[in-house]
């Protein structure tokens, strides 16, 4: 069954999408709402430039870069459709 966007994870992503890099604060969420997020699409762990961690990265210019769990643009069209 596939996952689905419970009001906790939709509260998760309602404040990334207000946070200023779109951060979603580990503490608001379970790792099975993290998992869910990415299997969704919703959220990822990116860095400051927008690269997805464990994309491809054939300049290695990513590799260094720390990349935290923030919305996608997916995630904050959700975020706007639920509201």
């Amino acid at each position: 069954m596939p996952p689905r966007l419970t009001p906790n994870r939709l509260a998760a992503l309602r404040m990334a999408a207000a946070h200023p890099k779109g951060s979603i604060d580990a503490r608001s969420v379970t790792k099975a709402d993290e998992l869910a997020l990415e299997e969704l699409g919703l959220a990822d762990s990116i860095d400051d430039c927008g690269h997805v961690q464990g994309a491809p990265d054939p300049e290695g210019e990513h590799r260094g870069h720390p990349h935290f769990f923030r919305i996608t643009e997916a995630g904050r069209t959700a975020a706007a459709d639920e509201s």
